[in-house]
């Protein structure tokens, strides 16, 4: 049972890795790419228990990271950080709110883009475009994830009945 339930966490997040890659950079809008996995792992961390993730979002992040090397080892680290936080939130409130997941995906994507702005900040230098981008990030993932956290909770509570009469 917990072999077919990592199995298939991975197996989604690697279809997500590649969703992320391949096409969410031509949805790119000022130059900003929305990063899918802040909803699949909110999603995530609502249904499945934290040791069970962090192993898989460590070989998630490491994959999306050899797409960008020259930050080789950020997303991973964020993401950790993200499923930690996102956790640690959720746990002490009502398990099955749909507030509380509201709640935990806009701290998940401020958070997220938090982070984000602080590292290109010290890269490039802070100025008022890099926090124009960051306000566009903020926005641009914020929409996506909401929409992406509530798709797959939807499909989540889908019953599908295979009988052939």
């Amino acid at each position: 049972m917990i072999y077919w339930l990592i199995f298939r966490t991975l197996l989604s997040g690697i279809i997500l890795l590649y969703v992320q890659v391949l096409f969410m950079p031509r949805l790119a809008v000022a130059g900003i790419v929305p990063n899918l996995f802040l909803g699949w792992i909110i999603y995530q961390v609502w249904k499945k228990p934290l040791n069970l993730l962090v192993p898989i979002i460590f070989v998630l992040g490491l994959c999306l990271d050899l797409t960008t090397p020259y930050l080789l080892g950020l997303q991973t680290a964020v993401l950790i950080v993200l499923i930690t936080v996102a956790d640690g939130f959720h746990r002490p409130l009502e398990r099955d709110s749909f507030v509380t997941m509201g709640l935990t995906t806009v701290l998940i994507v401020v958070l997220y883009s938090l982070l984000m702005y602080v590292v290109y900040g010290f890269q490039d230098g802070f100025s008022g475009a890099l926090f124009g981008k960051f306000l566009g990030m903020l926005a641009y993932n914020l929409v996506i994830t909401g929409v992406l956290v509530t798709i797959l909770v939807m499909i989540s509570h889908l019953k599908l009945d295979f009988r052939h009469d």
